[in-house]
């Protein structure tokens, strides 16, 4: 399995990993493919796809912020769930950078649940703020979230100053 970098790869590529965040996402959490074209041009923001035997296995689109790495977007492709994967990339991931933040649907179901407990895993651990989803788009609302971070939670200043910055970058 092969990480390339979105911005520098083949169209090919590019639609293929639109395919698995198109189904990974609900609407209000993602992009259109517009809208992520544009977002491409941002120097903070670095998409990741990881291609086994020319298939996209994974996603991972993380922003580099002043003290955190937000990871915006992680999926693993539907057929290969269950397979290591993405344990194998998050692993990988958090080797390469500290203060790794990001964001999960609120505990309400066995789906999340699993999903927390997967991140749990690796030492993440939910953030006591009330914390909204910046909109990706203007004419989108806000979501609520739980902000997880890894190994420590976050002072109420340390994420005040993330959150300004997800604020300043995210939106288009």
């Amino acid at each position: 399995m092969k990480p390339l970098n979105l911005k520098k790869c083949e169209k090919e590529y590019l639609l293929k990993a639109w395919e698995l965040y198109n189904l990974s996402f609900p609407n209000e959490e993602k992009r259109t493919l517009q809208e992520q074209e544009i977002i491409l041009k941002e120097e903070r923001y670095n998409p990741i796809i990881f291609v086994k035997d020319n298939e996209v296995v994974a996603i991972l689109f993380f922003w580099n912020f002043t003290k955190y790495t937000f990871i915006e977007h992680f999926a693993i492709s539907y057929k290969l769930r269950g397979q290591s994967y993405g344990s194998k990339i998050l692993t990988n991931f958090l080797q390469q950078h500290q203060n790794v933040v990001l964001e999960i649907e609120p505990i309400c179901n066995e789906i999340t649940q699993k999903r927390f407990n997967f991140y749990k895993k690796f030492n993440f651990v939910i953030n006591d703020f009330k914390h909204f989803q910046i909109p990706f788009r203007k004419d989108s609302q806000e979501v609520e979230l739980l902000i997880l971070s890894n190994i420590n939670k976050l002072e109420k200043t340390e994420y005040e100053k993330l959150y300004f910055e997800m604020k300043n970058s995210l939106t288009i």
